[in-house]
């Protein structure tokens, strides 16, 4: 297989932050093997880290392709997962070690975490006493490798059992979109439960009553203090791709619960979203789509063609659970869409995908 080295000297302005990522290097270093083909897929140099470095999923994705390639391992994606501290995280991870309850670290590692990545977007909600968390990919296709979603997902939440000091956090249910692997078993172990594979989307299902929990190491001061460190350092972002990143995640909600998308409803949703956004209107949200160049119906067609297009080329659902998904009632005018978007079928995308995914297999 042939992996594209990112160059050092690129400048991404997208993807996860480098004091992330660098983890990744640093753990395969610790087996006292070079890893310098690693930070060369990530595009960084050690001595050159910096908050404002951006990794793109892609070259993660690559990178940790290279570091299992290196190690012969697929679990070095999970060890270093295991090694992620707040120090990896910045001011953020030490506001959400500090926080009281776990509730309170999960609002704000969802209102900051563009701070950690924004080329994905996590938005939980409390159904029937559980937790769901869903992870949407914002104008990316979805990774398809399982190292990538062991790192991902691994990390979260080996945090958070670090942080609570609670081995026994074992989810209800993990759902990750990539391809099941022979060592499955390695990383249903770690989780506790038996995760599934070639699924739609990447979910978390985890009991509600997780939000209660009482953090021991909760300090007031600390997390006042990066609490506010992490609000100046999201301040001093671009703060229009946000709010943009904000309404695709709720139109592709709304599309999977076949709500109806208007304006007003999805601008409600997204001031609902986050205390940073409460006071939006649907004018405001016209005028930070027209610097975009995009209108509403625009924005609403762009995240149905990229949703429709990834389940069709990523998972095993049937056509018409994908156009039931996208908020189409019917076959037909799915099919339609598609041909216009691509000048193929659905069932002639999935085929092309296919042949892709089998060329690229090492």
């Amino acid at each position: 297989m042939t992996i594209a080295i990112r160059q050092p000297t690129d400048k991404a302005t997208r993807g996860f932050q480098a004091s992330f990522v660098r983890v990744l290097p640093d753990t395969v270093s610790a087996r006292g093997l070079s890893a310098d083909p690693v930070w060369a897929a990530l595009g960084l140099r050690p001595e050159h880290i910096s908050d404002g470095a951006r990794i793109p999923a892609a070259a993660l994705s690559q990178a940790l392709e290279i570091a299992c390639e290196l190690t012969g391992e697929l679990q070095i994606a999970l060890h270093a997962a295991q090694a992620v501290r707040p120090l990896h995280l910045g001011s953020l991870g030490y506001a959400l070690m500090s926080s009281a309850v776990g509730e309170d670290g999960l609002r704000m590692f969802e209102r900051f975490q563009t701070l950690l990545c924004d080329e994905f977007l996590a938005q939980h909600r409390v159904v029937k006493g559980l937790i769901e968390i869903r992870h949407e990919p914002i104008d990316i296709p979805l990774p398809r490798h399982v190292a990538f979603w062991w790192f991902l997902v691994g990390a979260r939440l080996s945090f958070a059992r670090w942080v609570y000091g609670r081995r026994d956090l074992v989810p209800v249910r993990i759902d990750l979109p990539c391809p099941r692997p022979a060592q499955a078993d390695i990383f249903d172990r770690f989780v506790g439960i038996a995760v599934r594979y070639d699924t739609p989307d990447c979910r978390e299902l985890m009991p509600a009553d997780w939000l209660a929990w009482l953090n021991p190491n909760a300090d007031p001061a600390m997390h006042q203090l990066m609490a506010t460190r992490t609000a100046q350092q999201l301040a001093q972002r671009p703060s229009g791709d946000t709010m943009l990143m904000r309404a695709r995640l709720v139109l592709a909600e709304h599309m999977r619960q076949g709500i109806e998308l208007h304006l007003e409803g999805v601008t409600q949703a997204v001031a609902a979203s986050d205390t940073e956004w409460a006071s939006v209107t649907p004018r405001q949200l016209q005028k930070r789509l027209a610097e975009q160049g995009l209108s509403f119906k625009e924005l609403v067609e762009e995240v149905r063609r990229e949703r429709a297009l990834r389940l069709l080329r990523d998972t095993a659902c049937s056509i018409g659970e994908v156009a039931q998904d996208c908020g189409y009632t019917e076959v037909s005018p799915f099919h339609r869409a598609v041909r216009r978007w691509t000048g193929l079928t659905p069932l002639q995308v999935r085929q092309q995908a296919l042949a892709t995914h089998g060329t690229d297999q090492p």
